[in-house]
């Protein structure tokens, strides 16, 4: 069975590891002694290099998968000694185990096409210790992926936790959109816009208002730790239309609006910029007017009359009053 942690979902194809297994290891070195850190297990005695197998090939106790697994989850950095290599990669030994780390999952190592050069390099790391963190695991077949640039993040995403807190406002980056919200960046976590606080107005995607790579400013709404849950906001740092929506609206005032959503119940007419009234049923039916679907469509610019305002609870009541459009009664 294979075990990835959500935010590094690397998936080596099969070619990656026929290539890793075939060429073996570049050097090997017996490792120093493992720095007093409880959490860090202790080093292996380097096997000779004929007795040594590529990292992909290592089998390794039943006791250390299940240590490495719950590693994984409780998203623990490590501390381990390098003590082989390869053009692909750094070796390291975790109890019974010779883990991997790819070079595209280590630090400060320059883009070295050349191979020589490159295993030059990378041997020197032999005999150091790394600070990593374990990204994939696949017992069956003996692979144990580490990563280095993960745990550097991870001891970023630390800091940031320790001083966040709800009202915080923060800088952030869009990563990815889904039906419910969006996902940003926030400097090492992660937190979610719920579609709701995307924006005062109406929102039928998240796409309609940010996409990935968008640059946002966001407000801290709250905190779950132990689930690594950020609640976010956008819409927060906006003017909210509702307030003082009494002062600017009255009962009779004539308004013009655009149509933004029909439904059975009624017409919601937007006035102002994230600020919608309703035209409910009742009022066209009592008017003489067709149903909802055919007194108007989305799109329409309407002229309409406001019955009643209640900014407490947000509702802004409208009579329809006039359908400037074509697609509509008039």
């Amino acid at each position: 069975m294979t075990y990835k942690t959500p935010d590094y979902p690397w998936q080596p194809d099969e070619s990656y590891w026929e290539a890793l297994m075939s060429q073996g290891e570049f050097a090997h070195a017996t490792p120093p002694p493992f720095p007093p850190d409880r959490s860090s297990p202790p080093s292996s005695p380097a096997p000779s290099s004929r007795d040594r197998r590529p990292a992909s090939w290592s089998q390794g106790k039943p006791e250390d998968w299940d240590r490495a697994e719950e590693d994984m989850r409780a998203y623990r950095i490590l501390q381990l000694p390098v003590s082989g290599c390869n053009k692909g990669g750094v070796l390291v030994d975790y109890y019974s185990i010779q883990g991997f780390v790819p070079t595209s999952h280590m630090l400060n190592l320059p883009r070295l096409p050349d191979i020589e050069e490159r295993l030059r390099v990378l041997s020197e790391k032999i005999g150091q210790t790394l600070r990593l963190r374990i990204i994939e695991i696949d017992r069956d077949r003996g692979r144990l992926i580490l990563s280095e640039r993960a745990a550097l993040e991870d001891e970023r995403a630390i800091r940031l936790w320790q001083t966040l807190k709800p009202g915080d406002i923060l800088d952030g980056k869009v990563t990815r959109l889904a039906p419910y919200g969006a996902f940003v960046d926030i400097g090492g976590i992660e937190g979610l816009v719920h579609i709701s606080e995307l924006s005062w107005a109406r929102v039928e995607h998240p796409g309609d208002v940010v996409q990935p790579g968008d640059e946002v400013r966001v407000y801290v709404l709250g905190l779950k730790p132990t689930q690594r849950k950020i609640a976010l906001s956008i819409k927060r740092l906006q003017p909210d239309p509702w307030a003082h929506v009494e002062e600017r609206f009255h009962v009779g005032d004539e308004l013009d609006g655009v149509v933004t959503h029909v439904v059975h119940f009624g017409i919601f007419v937007q006035v102002e910029e994230g600020l919608e009234g309703l035209i409910h049923v009742s009022d066209l039916t009592v008017r003489g007017w067709p149903a909802p679907y055919e007194a108007a469509r989305e799109g329409d610019a309407v002229r309409v009359k406001v019955k009643d305002v209640d900014g407490k609870n947000r509702r802004l009541a409208l009579i329809l009053m006039e359908v400037h459009s074509k697609t509509g009664y008039h």
